[in-house]
């Protein structure tokens, strides 16, 4: 049964130097079931945090006596406070602000004057992932409990002769003997037979083919070749049938003993249908955390932590085959006018429908290019990795992208190009070498986009290096 981590109010810290916004929040969180806590200067968040048991903290970069990325960085760097998330919530909208809040271990990144929807979705994601976390670490220790307690029993079971009637009788574990020669039961425990179903009359005499137990008949074939070859065989993982039909998972240890001078078969078979269970459980919530942990949570895309990691890869890769990379860099227009105009939401709104026409223009080119990887390279940026494809397959490439970026016909009134969004693209080709670095690309991506604004923006510039 899993724990509900919402039975209990949740504690979030609020560190922000304005009373006002401070409050407003505080009112906003408590009105939604959460336990909230206010202070105003970095040494006061520091003595919270130490005698509290927190689970989110909203923190404004400017405080009287630090400012909150010095804050946030002492945060992460002591192991008990380390994976407390940090929604940063300021009144700073420079784009810098928002990265070194990501680079000192800010989760998330709100600006003031904030929307309360907002506020609310953002603070809930933060708080999800934190609970899924927690029941991660918590079904990582109940596996590992388990694991020590098979290897506990698994060693208990070489018990001395005299106590072998016992041991065998009082196992949780199915045992069974088999003569070698026929495979017929000469005994079962207890455990056995409640794990399949039969009882001891039914067995004895019968063979585990004649029972049915075998789902895949051809394993125990292959057991018992191992069996002659070594005499002993260890957690041979298989499947069995019960007497209902229901199927069931086990780990089956066996060893030839001799038992007045007939060799047998002693068999011990663990159980681990409800862990194989959890283990495909926690294998699919890792896989969906690195998922996430890969993704911006607005666009859907990658994001930069993915893409550092996809440029590396793919660059020396291409290194080593003295194969052609091309990189696009793209930035929405006069975006900040657009938030100022429209709002953040609406600006959110458009990112989402901006990412979705450059990723729906490169499917449509994939044919032509090959692989590529989007990602959200930073606030209003996005960054495009397409190997294999030359400078002017690339070249075309961005002019579909700005095409139709610019046919989503995205209301701008306060743009100086016209009535909508559009997009300046810097685009860059070269041949990897161990002469520069995956940044001297991006580098030279970033002076064509550079190039592409100087000249007016809404347009493509290309290079090559």
């Amino acid at each position: 049964m899993n724990p509900d981590f919402s039975a209990s109010p949740q504690s979030i810290l609020i560190v922000d130097n304005y009373l006002d916004d401070a409050e407003r929040l505080s009112l906003l969180l408590t009105q939604r079931g959460y336990r909230v806590q206010i202070v105003q200067q970095g040494r006061q968040a520091v003595e919270q945090v130490t005698k509290s048991e927190l689970d989110l903290i909203l923190l404004d970069v400017d405080l009287p006596d630090m400012n909150g990325y010095d804050l946030c960085q002492h945060l992460k760097t002591n192991h008990k406070t380390q994976e407390i998330p940090v929604i940063f919530i300021s009144s700073l909208d420079r784009v810098w602000d928002k990265v070194k809040a990501f680079s000192v271990g800010g989760r998330d990144y709100i600006t003031k004057p904030f929307h309360d929807a907002e506020v609310l979705a953002r603070i809930e994601n933060q708080l999800s992932i934190r609970n899924a976390l927690k029941l991660l670490m918590m079904h990582n220790a109940l596996l590992a409990e388990e694991i020590r307690e098979r290897q506990r029993i698994e060693k208990e079971l070489r018990l001395s002769e005299e106590k072998f009637a016992k041991a065998f009788r009082s196992n949780p574990n199915a045992i069974t003997i088999t003569r070698l020669n026929d495979g017929r039961h000469l005994d079962v425990n207890e455990a056995f037979c409640q794990v399949t179903e039969y009882s001891r009359e039914e067995v004895i005499g019968h063979t585990a083919m004649d029972l049915g137990l075998w789902v895949e008949p051809n394993l125990r074939t292959q057991l018992f070749k191992h069996l002659t070859m070594y005499g002993v065989i260890r957690n041979y993982e298989f499947q069995f049938r019960t007497r209902s039909g229901a199927l069931r998972t086990a780990l089956l240890s066996a060893e030839i003993i001799t038992i007045h001078g007939q060799e047998c078969l002693l068999s011990l078979s663990n159980d681990i249908t409800d862990r194989v269970r959890a283990e495909r459980a926690l294998q699919e919530a890792n896989e969906e955390l690195q998922r996430l942990a890969l993704l911006d949570g607005l666009t859907h895309v990658t994001n930069r932590r993915y893409f550092n990691t996809e440029i590396a890869k793919v660059w020396q890769n291409l290194m080593s085959t003295q194969e052609v990379l091309s990189l696009i860099l793209c930035d929405v227009d006069y975006f900040k006018r657009y938030n100022d105009c429209y709002g953040h939401l609406a600006g959110d709104g458009c990112l989402q429908w901006v990412a979705k026409a450059i990723d729906k223009t490169l499917k449509e080119q994939e044919e032509s290019m090959g692989e590529y990887t989007l990602s959200r390279y930073g606030g209003e940026e996005f960054a495009a990795i397409l190997p294999h494809t030359d400078a002017r397959t690339a070249l075309e490439v961005a002019k579909s992208i700005r095409q139709a970026v610019e046919d989503l016909k995205i209301p701008h009134a306060r743009s100086p190009l016209g009535s909508y969004i559009t997009l300046s693209l810097g685009v860059v080709t070269t041949i990897p070498s161990s002469e520069f670095s995956p940044e001297a690309l991006i580098g030279v991506a970033d002076l064509a986009l550079y190039e592409a604004k100087e000249r007016g923006r809404n347009q493509v510039v290309s290079e090559n290096f």
